[in-house]
Order: C-alpha cells, then sequence, then structure tokens
C-alpha cells in the first residue's frame, strides 16, 4: 500500500540523493512559497506573569506587509548567560484561542505544554498557527458563528490570493520565520529546537521537523493521517494542485516519506488507537515501519520512537511526560539509563 523510502539494498552513501528526490515530490505538493526575504524581527507587545512563570506576547514578521503572533514562556533563570534550549509548541484546531489553548491548564479540553516546558527549563513558544486566534479574531471577544464565517472568509482569500500554495505551505513558512527569531535571541540555545503540537498541532510539528533541520527532536501527536487511507483530511479543498492529485489517483506523497524526510533527527510520534478522526490505524504501523528504515539506514534507530495509547484524540499526562524527557534527551543531552 505505501512505497518503501529505503530498499534492502539501498546504501548510506545514496540517501541523500533519494532525500532530495522526496523533498522535491513532497514540497511540491504542499505549493510554491512566496518568493520573498524576510528578515528577523521582532517586538514584544506585552509582558505579564502567570503559573509563576514570565510570558512576552510577540510579534514577528512573516510576509513584508504581515505578521504573526506568539507568546514566550520564559524559565526561571534564564539570560544571555544563561541560555536555555527552545521548544515550539503548535496549537491543536481552537480557531479563537490559537495559542493560549496550549498556555492554559485551567480549561477541561486544553492542556499548558508550554507551561510544563518552561517550568522543565525551557523556553516554550506558543504561535498562532496561520489563520487561528488573535490572527482570526484580533483580539476580540466574538460569538462561534462570527469565527466560522471570518474563518471560512480567511480561507476562501488565501486560496483566492495564492492558488499554488498550500495550507500547510504557508504554516511551515510561517513557523520557519519563528525559528530565525529564536535564532536572534541570546537567551535561546541558537539552532536546535524543539517542536511539539497535537491534532492540527501534531500535522504543523511533522511537517516542520520534516522541512526544518534547525528542529532537533519533533514530537507529533494525532498528527500522522496517512493520505491514501484518511483522505478527507489532506485539506483537498483548499489547495486546487492537491485536489487534482486526488481525483487522478496519483498521490505524491504519504507519510513515510515525511518520516523519511526528519531522519535522522529524533522523532517521536504519539498516536491513539482510538482516534475518531483517524479510524485506520493499520496504515499508520505501515508508515511506521516504511519511513523508520531511513533512521536504520543512517544508523541512528534510537531516533524513532511511536507510543500509542487509548485516550482518544489528544496527549494523556504519561504520554506528555514521556514527550517531555524526549526533549530532554535530544535538546538538553540528558542522559536516559535503560532500566536494569
Amino acid at each position: 500500500m505505501f512505497r518503501d523510502v529505503v530498499l534492502q539494498d539501498t546504501r548510506p552513501e545514496e540517501w541523500p540523493a533519494i532525500r532530495a528526490r522526496i523533498h522535491q515530490r513532497v514540497a511540491g505538493c504542499i505549493g510554491t512559497q512566496p518568493q520573498v526575504k524576510v528578515e528577523p524581527e521582532m517586538q514584544v507587545v506585552k509582558e505579564y506573569e502567570n503559573y509563576g512563570l514570565k510570558h512576552l506576547k510577540i510579534r514577528f514578521r512573516v510576509l513584508p506587509d504581515e505578521y504573526g503572533l506568539a507568546v514566550m514562556v520564559m524559565p526561571e533563570g534564564v539570560s544571555a548567560q544563561r541560555p536555555a534550549p527552545a521548544v515550539v509548541v503548535c496549537h491543536g484546531t481552537a480557531r479563537a484561542e490559537g495559542k493560549y489553548s496550549v498556555l492554559t491548564r485551567e480549561a477541561a479540553d486544553f492542556r499548558g505544554y508550554a507551561i510544563d516546558l518552561a517550568q522543565r527549563g525551557f523556553v516554550a513558544v506558543a504561535p498562532d498557527t496561520y489563520i487561528f486566534g488573535e490572527l482570526l479574531t484580533r483580539g476580540e471577544d466574538l460569538p462561534y458563528p462570527e469565527v466560522e464565517k471570518r474563518w471560512n472568509e480567511a480561507n476562501a482569500q488565501f486560496a483566492h490570493t495564492h492558488p499554488e500554495w498550500s495550507l500547510d505551505g504557508r504554516r511551515l513558512w510561517d513557523h520557519q520565520r519563528l525559528l530565525d527569531v529564536l535564532d536572534t535571541l541570546d537567551f535561546v540555545q541558537p539552532k536546535t529546537y524543539g517542536v511539539i503540537g497535537n491534532s492540527l498541532g501534531g500535522r504543523t510539528a511533522i511537517f516542520l521537523t520534516a522541512f526544518d533541520k534547525r528542529i532537533g527532536a519533533g514530537v507529533p501527536s494525532t498528527g500522522v493521517s496517512p493520505n491514501i487511507t484518511n483522505i478527507y483530511r489532506s485539506g483537498a479543498q483548499r489547495m486546487s494542485k492537491w485536489a487534482d492529485y486526488v481525483r487522478s489517483g496519483s498521490i505524491h506523497y504519504d507519510y513515510q516519506d515525511i518520516i523519511a524526510l526528519a531522519a535522522p533527527r529524533p522523532l517521536l510520534i504519539i498516536e491513539p488507537f482510538n482516534d475518531p478522526y483517524n479510524p485506520f490505524l493499520a496504515a499508520n504501523f505501515q508508515v511506521y515501519l516504511s519511513g523508520q528504515r531511513a533512521y536504520g539506514l543512517l544508523g541512528k534507530p534510537e531516533c524513532f520512537c511511536t507510543l500509542n495509547h487509548g485516550d482518544g484524540h489528544g496527549i494523556p499526562p504519561d504520554a506528555c511526560e514521556f514527550a517531555y524527557r524526549w526533549f530532554e534527551r535530544w535538546i538538553k543531552g540528558e542522559q536516559v539509563k535503560p532500566v536494569q
């Protein structure tokens, strides 16, 4: 069902050329990004404290005439003299709440991944994904019908303005511009970042891990929905080029290719057995088996891991703990001793 990324006789020295072909196929599907150069630019627009941690709300440039918004949660003691590793925390499909859905522990449906990570010594950066949160609401307290109306209008406008781009491509672009900003901050350890997210955030996290080598460890949760069995989640209605691929029966990539693009950088995939939005879990395991062969080929089998649970479309606390330890192992470099 799924194309192998590595064959039995594939040699490690062949991998760069294989990877380049995979990259070309996947990049072609997510569309053509604008041919502009955006210099890193950030302004702190608000500073406040929550959960005993300093929060910086920032505005950063993503296109010549557009900005993104994010909140940075600072660990205790971080400074230019004591820089900390950073983790980008991608929110799910909380259209109005956006970034704040991963910055609070009070709401029943949300979990404060950013707070947890900052308390463990990471600079946690939670951006509004395009086009969610304040990028959609502009800070207004809107009723649900108005949120839906603006959401549909924004997506229609994007499709009209960028017919050869995709929402996956735009989200990847915006998050990479955030990484550009992190590269400039003296209190952040540079060039090796983590990324975590659930649902839409999981999809964002795995694409960012695959396409940006500054991501030193990725943790996508409920973000792997193989195209071949779960095509309704591919966003075909958002990108005419992708829809053409689907109608022709020629799907140019699947998630084993995304996994292969991430190799050999550490990747932990968290998925439930009982996700109502992705009921074909056997396809997931086929993807894992095919994609992880790239890690074996490159001599880094320990850098690929999957964790499955039965708690539905989310990350239960014990899986969160595993994810945080994954970052401590691969971003902080803390040693993990096997149980004897």
